[in-house]
């Protein structure tokens, strides 16, 4: 994860660090005592309290900071693969101009979030295993800063699909419902794709399958069949 010396002292840092590796294997924070964090830092254990006031708190700052590390790139990205894609005659059209144009920039916004996603779950997989972990674990503190980080996430999703017109009908409350399952799965396939690197390849497409089969299909529900059809038509 991206703790800089600037954010975080390094005995702070390196207790983020001990945690994470702890809570890789079967438990969860609840499950760790004090001396056995610090001891896999290399800290005194009266450091742990100059930085952290109980496992909770430790939990949270985990969550802060991968949520600063993901969340507004994602939001960058999509907004950047969504102008990469120009049309012939270098003028932006509506759906109903254009919707073989417009289906391609929501596939390429898909295809570049998911990357972004999977290359950061590649590069922090103890964040993500404590993460899911404590989505179910014992502390309702984390249980509840997940949940909201999931939502934040999931807003966001909402917003760029309304505001990027990723979709037909893109201004459609239901939105964030389709997000909000969006999100759901991705944090779910993250396990299997730490877990199984061998399939990798194979999860990042079925990834960006489930997004595309949901958003076409909300637009499909909203009476937007006949623009999809020409968007696929040869």
């Amino acid at each position: 994860m991206g703790i800089s010396n600037t954010v975080a002292a390094k005995g702070k840092r390196l207790l983020m660090e001990a945690a994470l590796r702890l809570t890789a294997t079967t438990r969860s924070l609840s499950a760790l005592s004090l001396r056995e964090v610090a001891r896999e830092a290399g800290l005194n254990p009266n450091t742990f309290y100059r930085h952290f006031k109980n496992f909770d708190d430790l939990g949270l700052t985990i969550i802060k900071e991968m949520t600063k590390d993901i969340r507004q790139p994602l939001r960058e990205l999509r907004r950047q693969a969504a102008e990469s894609v120009l049309p012939a005659n270098g003028e932006a059209h509506s759906w109903q101009q254009n919707p073989k144009w417009n289906l391609v920039r929501s596939r390429q916004v898909t295809r570049v979030t998911v990357k972004l996603f999977f290359d950061y779950v590649e590069q922090n997989p103890n964040a993500f295993i404590l993460g899911m972990r404590e989505l179910h674990g014992a502390s309702p503190v984390l249980r509840n800063a997940l949940r909201a980080m999931m939502k934040e996430f999931s807003e966001d999703i909402a917003e760029d699909i309304k505001e990027l017109k990723l979709l037909p009908n893109s201004e459609d409350e239901s939105l964030l419902d389709i997000a909000e399952v969006i999100c759901r799965e991705m944090f779910s396939i993250s396990m299997d794709y730490i877990e199984q690197p061998e399939q990798r390849e194979q999860l990042y497409n079925n990834a960006e399958h489930m997004i595309t089969s949901l958003t076409i299909g909300h637009a499909l529900l909203r009476g937007s069949g006949q623009l999809l059809l020409q968007a696929t038509e040869s």
